[in-house]
């Protein structure tokens, strides 16, 4: 049984400390208060408790405090422009983005280097012209385009728009031949969540809620969400329900059209995080036909592909670690059949292309591609240009023709089309970056994690420099929720490339790299896994002669800010330098901030037993911090209007590390504003926290 014991009613300041480093590094004065949580018989302290009231004034001066000391910090750095520039330049690059296809129209995003935001394009019978410029829109920034989708008939298109760094969307229509925008608003859509066309155009299904707003801090992402449908050139308040699941609060539902519009696909996920999802299914050619459940919400995954007649194709896991797809009949829908069988490499999804069916694998996390025919004989694997990593894929069975996008650490995104009639790629575009790519390589190597396991890290580096441990190095990860951190061409990874830098990705345990084992063997009790994973993949860097513990640093965003937080208290010795940013480290707190309570069933919760209490205590970074130990350079990041990852994560590590810092190494805390959890704003905006952290952990791993 869980006691809690806040002492709320003494809740009295022990000590307002200003702490001055021996080289008169003097950070913001932090009270540390009374606070003593007692899980299962355990007492925590917890000190910073009042840094949760992320609104309350002593807070915001607090913020205020720290942010001036991060300036004054970074602002003496001599690099800081100079990244920030290439920063920007690589999120500008000139690129077109992945086409999409709706009747005799082709739509993609544009960049052309000018530091704008990317518009939109259209192209009819090879003539191209601009459909939408959010930088004629919206020119005072605050507003910014942050999803759009072309209606499979191409006579609209559903954008979506978002002020500031909020976590929230609204969604209008434009009309393509006028350009002109419908009377269409739709509001209350969280940013992750996708729409999904009607087959003729019609309207869209949408994920939302009811009150246009997220549940209250604590309540299950769940509360209020349901699944609508939104016909064009109508007023939200006319939307219909069409899947809604009020009795289970944590459910996230959604809906979906098959290819023909004679099934409407129905499901659900567990906003907790389990990996598993519902499907149900009605038929739209009988009038009120009842729903249909063909797989309840368990373990495993079942994701429409395509349908036939009677029979509806599925990409799933369930009996299959590595996935397969199967073919569910409906006159029978309790007995499935295998059409691609289960492989040793790891099935990401499959889509339908024309009379073909494109799998995407992952082998030893390298992207391969290969071609079916609709009764699952493999036909050809499609040829890439080397190892890296298949994006995704936009195809449809109504057209012989789907476009992936192709890229690694070293290889900026390439555009291909694949013709199904042909079984033939062919490359359509490709992105410009601002150094010379010819000059680094990317190769894969492996390191052997504390019980043995096998760990794959991808190492990109300047082909003259292979083996220099002076170079400042980077290594990041992610190691969540079953999502594979793919090598592909990032921000990140190129700017410190392009800074003269070595840059490693660690595909840990946690993820999908090798199916849902491995995303087990990272979860729940096993989260340790993920942290030992992770230091394997630093300690190899540093014993192949890719890095010095003074040269390597480490970056993590939200899941993976999770994981350098841990990693950095675990094994301090092991890095020169340190970025935090975004990530849930109040492990035993977090579940009381708002959405963070949906990761249960990654993570655990400390309340719900004595077993998950103690797997979220052995490795709390706010609990496990030391006084007097030294600790790397840290620079800890958030957005003060990040609706997904509380910064009173941040806010609490940061204190915690500035008490415990043994010397004047820098603990600093760097607070965005406008950008949320995912980016939003200006180009400059976004730009600003990542060459922030960029500049600090070069100045930090660079050798004097």
């Amino acid at each position: 049984m869980h006691l809690s014991r806040p002492f709320a009613a003494s809740f009295r300041l022990l000590a307002v400390l200003a702490l001055v480093g021996a080289g008169g590094l003097t950070y913001p004065a932090t009270p540390r208060v009374a606070v003593v949580d007692t899980y299962f018989g355990t007492p925590v302290p917890d000190p910073y408790r009042w840094l949760e009231s992320v609104h309350a004034p002593a807070t915001r001066r607090w913020v205020a405090a720290q942010t001036s000391l991060t300036e004054r910090e970074l602002g003496h750095l001599p690099r800081r422009a100079a990244i920030r520039a290439l920063v920007l330049r690589l999120m500008s690059a000139p690129s077109d983005g992945l086409p999409q296809w709706g009747g005799t129209t082709t739509a993609f995003s544009r960049s052309d280097g000018s530091l704008k935001h990317p518009w939109i394009v259209v192209s009819r019978a090879g003539r191209e012209s601009v459909l939408l410029d959010p930088n004629l829109r919206w020119r005072d920034g605050t507003t910014s385009l942050a999803d759009w989708q072309l209606a499979p008939d191409g006579r609209s298109l559903a954008y979506a728009t978002k002020r500031g760094g909020g976590g929230f969307v609204t969604w209008h229509v434009l009309d393509v031949s006028s350009r002109t925008d419908r009377r269409d608003v739709v509001a209350g859509v969280p940013d992750w969540a996708p729409i999904a066309w009607a087959h003729d155009g019609s309207g869209f299904y949408y994920g939302g809620y009811a009150s246009k707003l997220p549940p209250p801090s604590g309540a299950p992402i769940g509360t209020g969400y349901r699944a609508c449908f939104h016909r064009v050139g109508t007023v939200q308040s006319a939307d219909r329900v069409v899947y809604a699941r009020a009795d289970h609060p944590t459910w996230l539902t959604y809906a979906g059209e098959s290819a023909d519009g004679h099934f409407l696909i129905d499901g659900a996920v567990d906003g907790d995080g389990s990996g598993g999802t519902l499907v149900a299914v009605r038929d739209l050619r009988v009038a009120h036909a009842p729903v249909r459940l063909l797989r309840p919400l368990g373990a495993a995954r079942y994701d429409y592909v395509d349908d036939a007649g009677n029979s509806l194709y599925f990409f799933t896991n369930a009996d299959a670690p590595h996935g397969k797809l199967v073919a569910i009949d409906l006159r029978d829908p309790r007995s499935e059949r295998d059409v691609i069988p289960e492989a040793r490499a790891t099935l990401v999804d499959v889509t339908a292309v024309g009379g073909r069916f494109v799998a995407r694998y992952l082998r030893d996390v390298r992207s391969e591609l290969i071609a079916f025919t609709r009764s699952g004989t493999p036909l050809r694997a499609i040829a890439l240009p080397g190892p890296g990593s298949v994006e995704g894929i936009d195809g449809d069975t109504r057209r012989p023709v789907a476009y992936y996008r192709f890229s690694s650490p070293t290889t900026p995104p390439t555009t291909f089309a694949f013709d199904a009639r042909t079984d033939v790629s062919r490359r359509v575009a490709r992105s410009a970056a601002p150094f010379d790519v010819s000059a680094y390589v990317t190769a894969e190597l492996f390191a052997r994690s504390a019980d043995g396991a096998r760990i794959p890290v991808f190492v990109a580096y300047r082909r003259d420099r292979a083996r220099d441990a002076s170079t400042p190095a980077l290594l990041t990860g992610y190691g969540g929720f079953g999502d594979p951190y793919l090598p592909t061409w990032s921000t990140l990874g190129a700017a410190w490339l392009g800074t003269g830098g070595t840059f490693a990705i660690a595909n840990i345990r946690g993820g999908g790299e090798y199916g849902e084992a491995w995303h087990r063997a990272g979860m729940l009790g096993n989260k340790q896994h993920v942290f030992d994973d992770f230091a394997a993949a630093a300690k190899m860097l540093e014993s192949r002669g890719f890095a010095s513990r003074s040269t390597l640093g480490i970056y993590g965003y939200s899941g993976g800010g999770l994981l350098t937080g841990v990693c950095e208290v675990e094994h301090p010795e092991l890095y020169g330098a340190v970025v935090e940013a975004a990530g849930p480290v109040d492990v035993l707190r977090g579940h009381t901030y708002g959405s963070e309570s949906a990761w249960v069933s990654e993570v655990g919760s400390p309340l719900a037993n004595a077993a998950q209490f103690q797997w979220l205590y052995r490795y709390a970074p706010l609990v496990h911090a030391r006084r007097g130990v030294r600790y790397p350079a840290t620079l800890v990041m958030t957005s003060a209007d990040d609706e997904r990852v509380s910064p009173a994560h941040a806010y609490k590590f940061a204190a915690t590390l500035q008490y415990a810092q043994r010397d004047d190494t820098p603990i600093l805390l760097y607070v965005a504003r406008g950008t949320g959890h995912i980016g939003g704003g200006t180009l400059a905006e976004q730009a600003a926290p990542l060459a922030a952290a960029e500049t600090f952990l070069w100045s930090k791993l660079s050798l004097h």
